[in-house]
């Protein structure tokens, strides 16, 4: 009867934890653009860019094309890029997508430049910069709500180009220069916006004053977690602040991974905070690990 129970209570406690490293479901809406601002083709490789940035995480599901591109007939978006109705967040919900990504490309164009002519041939050299900046939304399918709304810019603004000699002698040039320019924006957008969580498994290692100095977190490969990453612990509470109750996460330590057991498990040092992380846990107060921007 003893075996029985303790198998109960390994298989719960591991649910809780698969359960914890359950990925977020996110779907990508097609882009929307201003006649004449861009074209078909940029949009596209433009949303393929901040698809990827999901993707390459390996954090979250994303909902099939084929079954966003559906839902954007409905929901006409070319009328606004703002228009959330509730039977497109219900949709969305169906769909198994906890958020749903909104873009709207304000600008994709390429802008001609030229040198003086040559003091010798009297010849100019024809470049090109393109002018890109793009507007993401981030609506919670729970609730309707646009959570995150942010514009994109390449760094340094949004017209990109170069050196002469060295910039872009095509708009087409221009343009993709300035599409593969923003993939850092994009990843610090998702990074940023989505940090991936994990639970705190169990403290390996204390030192002789109660410092956690080793732990082991549920989250491995299948997170994309490297060696050498580094992580923060925070402690989630509920506070009731004129009868409403808010959730405040409180920074009490950070980790650095030391080694990536499996796809769902890795072994961390304590940078910081071990004091509170283990006493925190022993008090079995909701902690969690939070990857870093």
């Amino acid at each position: 009867m003893k075996k029985f129970l303790f198998g109960v209570i390994l298989f719960i406690s591991f649910n809780s934890i698969i359960q914890a490293q359950e990925k977020t479901g996110v779907g990508i809406l097609p882009f929307t653009y201003v006649q004449g601002a861009a074209n078909t083709q940029d949009v596209y490789s433009i949303q393929e860019t901040v698809t990827n940035a999901f993707v390459k995480t390996k954090r979250f599901n994303i909902v099939d094309r084929s079954k966003m591109d559906a839902l954007s007939k409905e929901k006409n978006l070319q009328k606004s890029e703002d228009f959330i109705d509730g039977s497109v967040v219900q949709q969305g919900v169906s769909l198994g997508a906890d958020y749903l990504i909104s873009g709207h490309v304000i600008s994709a164009q390429a802008e001609q430049m030229q040198t003086a002519p040559d003091s010798k041939t009297g010849m100019v050299t024809i470049t090109y910069k393109a002018k890109l900046s793009i507007s993401l939304k981030v609506i919670d399918v729970a609730t309707g709500q646009v959570v995150v709304s942010e514009t994109i810019l390449p760094k340094g603004g949004s017209l990109v180009g170069g050196a002469f000699g060295m910039a872009p002698s095509t708009p087409e040039a221009a343009i993709s220069k300035a599409i593969k320019d923003i993939e850092s924006k994009i990843d610090e957008f998702v990074s940023k916006n989505f940090p991936a969580t994990f639970p705190i498994v169990e403290i390996q290692e204390k030192d002789s004053k109660g410092n956690a100095t080793k732990l082991m977190i549920a989250g491995g490969t299948a997170f994309n977690l490297q060696k050498g990453d580094k992580l923060k612990v925070v402690e989630v509470s509920i506070i009731d602040v004129n009868g409403k109750k808010l959730e405040r996460k409180k920074d009490i330590g950070e980790l650095k991974i030391s080694k990536v057991e499996d796809e769902n498990f890795s072994t961390c040092t304590v940078s910081s905070g071990g004091i509170e992380i283990n006493s925190k846990f022993e008090a079995k107060a909701k902690l969690l690990v939070i990857t870093k921007d």
